[in-house]
């Protein structure tokens, strides 16, 4: 039976977990997919980084005409976020959701899927912002989902493969032995309105 953590060993544990490792050179993913499009905006995925334990997604938005929406406050926590913020969801194959709305799930399950706002940046027209995905897919489709209400897009989904990502985290090196952890924990955004029934209503029930 394995032992019991205290709590703060507990904390930096999962903070570990949710945390793109500074100990470990990831793998590259080549991909470059859009996912969602209108004639005046674009959300793409253009990338990702494999680690042992999880996986770094790379996200672009492109603005033809920034006026009632801006790229760079599609972002939570950026020029306002909030309400702005566009919506980003993963779906595993058997069925785990992720958001980056609610980025701090009440469990430490280490099976829970969690997706964690990384760093990013741009202008009104253009920015680009990354993502932590843990753990790493299991085999399957690996569905990532996308909507932003305020600039009038509607949910859209694109299916992946997860053997890439999976075989990437394969070839990622460990570098040296986990270094001690910071406890400091991120304040969470307030969630934008979301449409009744479609996939985030459900997903974030």
């Amino acid at each position: 039976m394995d032992e019991k953590l205290s709590p703060a060993d507990q904390l930096a544990s999962d903070l570990r977990r949710r945390t793109r490792p500074s100990n470990e050179l990831p793998a590259i993913v080549a991909l470059d997919a859009v996912l969602a499009r209108t004639d005046d905006i674009v959300i793409a995925l253009s990338g990702a980084r494999a680690y042992t334990q999880g996986i770094e997604l790379f996200l672009r938005l492109h603005v033809r005409q920034p006026g009632a929406v801006s790229a760079t406050a599609a972002f939570a926590g950026l020029h306002g976020g909030g309400s702005d913020q566009y919506l980003l969801g993963v779906e595993f194959a058997d069925g785990r959701t992720a958001t980056n709305i609610d980025d701090s799930p009440s469990d430490d399950n280490s099976t829970t899927a969690v997706l964690m706002s990384g760093g990013g940046g741009g202008s009104p027209d253009f920015s680009s912002y990354t993502y932590y995905l843990t753990p790493v897919p299991p085999p399957g489709r690996l569905s990532i989902i996308v909507a932003w209400p305020t600039a009038g897009i509607d949910e859209h989904r694109v299916d992946l493969d997860a053997e890439p990502f999976r075989s990437a985290a394969e070839r990622a090196q460990v570098l040296w032995p986990e270094q001690p952890t910071s406890t400091w924990n991120p304040p969470s955004s307030p969630r934008p309105d979301l449409a009744p029934g479609g996939w985030f209503a459900h997903a974030l029930n």
